[in-house]
C-alpha cells in the first residue's frame, strides 16, 4: 500500500501528515473527485495519455489536494455565514436596548461611515481607471507560456497580480498591456488571479506582432540585459516591454532574440546591482523599478525602493562592516559593484531585464 505526504501545492491542507493515497482515491472515486485519474490503473491510460506509476501518484495527490481545497473553502464560506448571522443578531439586540435619541444618533453615525467608505471606494475605482490614461506605457509579453512548467506558470500569474496591485497604489501609474493571454496560460491566469477580467488594463490573446500595428511596434523598447544600449530615461511616447516568463535559468538570449526578430528597439536598464542569495528579481520588482523611477527620476533611488535590502550585496557589506568595526575598528569586507555580465534572462524575467551579476 502506497502512502505519501499530503501535497499542499494546490492549496490542500494536511500539514505534512501521511495520507494513504490509495484509500483517498478509493473514497473519492465514487463522488467523482478523482475522476479518470482514480479510475486508471497504474501504468494505464487516463484521458488518452499513458501515465507512469509515479505520474499517476502525483496526479492522485493533486486531485486529493484540490478536493481538500474545495472542502476548506466550503468550510470557510459556512463560517462566514455563521459569523455574519451572529453580528446581525448582536446588532439588533444592541439597537433594541437603546433609547430613541441614542438609536437615532447611532444610526446617523453609521450612515456617515458607510457614505465615507463608499466615497473612498469610488475614488479608488476612478484612480484605477485613470491608469489607462497614463502617458507612460508598459507591456508585459506573456508569449512564452510554452516554455514554462506548471509551477512556473502559476508563479508568473502571481507576479502579474503584484504588478497590477503596484500600479493601483503608485502615484505614477503606467498604462499596462498584456499580450499572449491565451490557451492554458489564460486559464491559469483566471484560476490563480481573482478578478483578472475586471482589471483596468489592455489584454491581447495574440502576439505582439499580431496585436499591434506597425506604428505601435515602432514605439516599443524591449528591455533586455544583453542590449548594448543603456536606457537613460522613460519617455511618454515609448512603450517599454518586459518579457513575462519564469524559466529557472534554462533559456539564454531569449528576449534579446525576440526583440531582433520583431525588429524593434531594445535597451538595458542603467543598473549596476550585485545580488546575493538569488541573482534575479521578479517581474513585479522590475516593474516597480520603472514606476519608482517615474516618481523619483533617479535609477539608484528607484532600485533602493524596489529591491529588498536583504537581497543586495551592498546591504550585507554594510552589515559586515559594522560587525568588523566593532571588533577591529576596520572593515575587512569590501564588495564593489561589478558591471553586468552578458548572460540572458536568468530565473525569472525580471532577471531578463537586469541580467545576472557575477560575484
Amino acid at each position: 500500500m502506497t502512502t505519501a505526504a499530503a501535497d499542499d501545492d494546490g492549496g490542500g491542507g494536511g500539514g505534512g501528515e501521511d495520507v494513504d493515497i490509495d484509500d483517498v482515491v478509493a473514497r473519492d472515486a465514487g463522488t467523482g473527485v478523482a475522476g479518470a485519474v482514480a479510475a486508471a490503473p497504474e501504468g494505464d491510460v487516463a484521458d488518452g495519455v499513458t501515465m507512469s506509476k509515479s505520474a499517476l501518484k502525483r496526479a492522485r495527490r493533486r486531485e486529493h489536494a484540490e478536493a481538500m481545497k474545495r472542502q476548506r473553502r466550503d468550510n470557510e464560506r459556512e463560517a462566514k455565514i455563521q459569523k455574519r448571522e451572529a453580528r446581525k443578531a448582536e446588532f439588533e439586540a444592541k439597537i433594541a436596548a437603546m433609547g430613541v435619541e441614542e438609536r437615532e444618533k447611532f444610526l446617523a453615525d453609521g450612515k456617515a461611515v458607510v457614505e465615507r467608505k463608499r466615497a473612498e471606494d469610488k475614488a479608488k475605482r476612478e484612480a484605477r481607471k485613470a491608469q489607462l490614461d497614463s502617458r507612460y506605457n508598459c507591456l508585459i509579453d506573456c508569449e512564452f507560456s510554452d516554455l514554462m512548467i506548471d509551477k512556473e506558470s502559476k508563479s508568473m500569474c502571481h507576479q502579474m497580480r503584484f504588478v497590477y496591485e503596484t500600479n493601483c497604489k503608485t502615484p505614477t501609474p503606467m498604462k499596462l498591456t498584456f499580450t499572449g493571454i491565451k490557451g492554458a496560460f489564460a486559464a491559469d491566469v483566471r484560476k490563480f488571479v481573482g478578478g483578472f477580467d475586471n482589471w483596468h488594463v489592455v489584454t491581447h490573446e495574440n502576439s505582439i506582432a499580431e496585436a499591434l500595428s506597425e506604428e505601435e511596434r515602432a514605439r516599443l523598447v524591449y528591455l533586455t540585459p544583453d542590449s548594448d544600449v543603456e536606457l537613460e530615461t522613460l519617455e511618454p511616447e515609448k512603450t517599454y516591454v518586459i518579457g513575462g516568463f519564469v524559466d529557472r535559468n534554462r533559456h539564454k538570449l531569449l528576449t534579446f532574440n525576440k526583440a531582433k526578430e520583431l525588429g524593434i528597439a531594445h535597451a538595458r536598464l542603467p543598473i549596476n546591482l550585485k545580488m546575493i542569495s538569488s541573482s534575479v528579481l521578479t517581474v513585479n520588482q522590475t516593474f516597480e523599478i520603472l514606476v519608482n523611477y517615474l516618481e523619483r527620476k533617479n535609477w539608484d533611488a528607484a532600485v533602493a525602493a524596489s529591491v529588498p535590502t536583504r537581497k543586495t550585496a551592498s546591504h550585507n557589506s554594510k552589515r559586515d562592516a559594522n560587525e568588523n568595526t566593532a571588533v577591529t575598528g576596520t572593515s575587512k569586507h569590501e564588495h564593489p559593484l561589478p558591471p553586468p555580465t552578458s548572460g540572458d534572462a536568468i530565473g525569472s524575467n525580471a532577471a531578463d531585464v537586469l541580467g545576472e551579476y557575477s560575484s
